[in-house]
């Protein structure tokens, strides 16, 4: 490995041993943030957080960057942000009806099994 290389490969991880810093230190501040709010506070932003993931990930079925950017109203800043605190992993996990059909579908295929539909299919098509 040259010598260039290796002292790029430095700087990137000591940017990412900032960046986990970083992380931690803002995960830390925003928990000390809502165990002081209110009960009261901490059910409406409860409340409007979730409703807000409800809208743009239920309803709207939109993109990671959809919902940050659309339906919470936030900018670019927050892209990294979402990734920190498990918002994409959230996003990435949800699956449609129609989707989890289609999983299941391969999973029986692959293992011989006859597909069968359900009331709630057949009445779809």
């Amino acid at each position: 490995m040259s010598e260039e290389r290796s002292k790029i490969l430095a700087v990137l991880a000591e940017f990412g041993e900032i960046q986990e810093l970083e992380e931690a230190k803002y995960a830390e501040e925003t928990d000390n943030w809502w165990y002081n709010l209110s009960q009261e506070d901490r059910e409406r932003a409860f409340f409007s957080v979730v409703k807000r993931i409800v809208q743009g990930e239920l309803r709207e079925k939109t993109t990671y960057r959809g919902v940050l950017y659309n339906t919470f109203g936030f900018d670019e800043g927050a892209y990294l942000m979402g990734m920190s605190c498990g918002f994409m992993e959230l996003h990435n996990s949800i699956y449609t009806q129609e989707e989890m059909r289609k999983l299941r579908d391969r999973e029986l295929a692959v293992a011989n099994i006859p597909v069968m539909k359900t009331t709630v299919e057949l009445k779809d098509k």
